[in-house]
C-alpha cells in the first residue's frame, strides 16, 4: 500500500476525514451515461408517439397526506407493476449545458392517452448540482432517490417494489378523470429536488411505450448505481484490495473512478 495511502487510515483512525486536492473526483462522473439517455430518448422519438414540454407555472394538484393508498376498486392505471418493466434511477452533473431545466419528456402514453390498466414504466431524473465532492456524494444521491416518497398527490400512490430500481405506481381513477398526466408528477418531482439547495436544474425522462424500450434503460440505471457504490466503497473501506472488488468493472469504465483509486495507492 502507498504512502497516500497509509496516510488516509491513519487520518481516518484520528477521526480526520479529508483528501488532497487532486483527488477529488469530477461532478462529470455520469455525463456519458446521460448522453446515452439522451441518445435512447431521441432515437424511440423517431418511432413512438412522444411529447417535449415544460409544465406551465401555474400547473397545480391538490395533495394529500403521505403515504397515499389507493386501493384496487379505486384503481385506474398501474405504471411498473410486477407484470411490466420497470425501470427508474437517477444520475446528476455539474454540466449545466446537459440539463435542460424544467423539461419533462414522454415516450409513449400518458395517463389519459390509453385505455391499458397498466404499462411499463421507466423514469430518469436527471440534474445540475453543484457543491459534491467523494465524501458527501453518496449520502446526497440517497436524499435525492429517497425525495419521490416525500410526494403527496392526491390520488397517485408509489408501492414497494421488490425489483432492484424498480418503482411501481398506482393512480386511481378519479385523478385520471381529473386529468392527473405524467406532467404533474414530474412537476412536483422537479419542485421537490429543488428544496435541495445544492440541485440547480432538474430534467426528467417518462417512458411508457413497451417493455423493450424501458428495459433499455437497465444497463444505463445499473452502471449508474454501481458507479456511486464504487465511489463510496473506495472512499470509505480501509481496504484497496481491488482483486477482489465487485466493482472492478465500473472502475475500469470510469476515468474518474480509475484516477481516485490510482490517488489512493500512490
Amino acid at each position: 500500500m502507498g504512502r497516500l495511502a497509509l496516510l488516509l487510515l491513519r487520518l481516518r483512525f484520528e477521526g480526520i476525514s479529508i483528501l488532497p486536492k487532486d483527488i477529488y473526483f469530477t461532478m462529470n462522473i455520469f455525463d456519458g451515461i446521460i448522453h446515452e439517455v439522451k441518445a435512447h430518448v431521441e432515437n424511440n422519438k423517431k418511432f413512438r408517439p412522444h411529447k417535449t414540454f415544460h409544465p406551465r407555472e401555474t400547473l397545480t394538484w391538490p395533495t394529500s397526506q403521505r403515504n397515499e393508498i389507493v386501493l384496487l376498486p379505486d384503481l385506474a392505471i398501474e405504471l411498473g407493476s410486477p407484470d411490466d418493466a420497470s425501470v427508474s434511477f437517477l444520475n446528476w452533473t455539474q454540466d449545466n449545458a446537459l440539463i435542460h431545466d424544467g423539461q419533462i419528456t414522454i415516450i409513449g402514453p400518458d395517463l389519459n392517452d390509453t385505455d391499458k390498466k397498466k404499462l411499463p414504466f421507466g423514469k430518469v431524473v436527471m440534474l445540475e448540482v453543484s457543491g459534491f465532492d467523494e465524501k458527501n456524494a453518496f449520502d446526497r444521491n440517497r436524499e435525492l432517490f429517497l425525495s419521490k416518497f416525500d410526494i403527496s398527490l392526491k390520488g397517485f400512490m408509489i408501492k414497494s417494489a421488490s425489483q432492484y430500481m424498480a418503482e411501481w405506481c398506482r393512480i386511481s381513477k378519479k385523478a385520471v378523470q381529473n386529468n392527473f398526466s405524467l406532467g404533474i408528477l414530474g412537476d412536483a418531482l422537479i419542485k421537490q429536488l429543488k428544496k435541495f439547495d445544492y440541485v440547480k436544474s432538474v430534467e426528467i425522462v417518462f417512458i411508457t411505450s413497451s417493455n423493450d424500450d424501458v428495459n433499455a434503460l437497465f444497463d444505463m440505471g445499473n452502471r449508474t448505481v454501481r458507479t456511486i457504490s464504487a465511489m463510496s466503497k473506495m472512499v470509505n473501506e480501509m481496504r484497496y484490495d481491488c482483486t477482489e472488488c465487485e466493482y472492478q468493472d465500473v472502475c475500469n469504465d470510469a476515468d474518474e473512478l480509475k484516477a481516485l483509486r490510482r490517488s489512493l495507492f500512490e
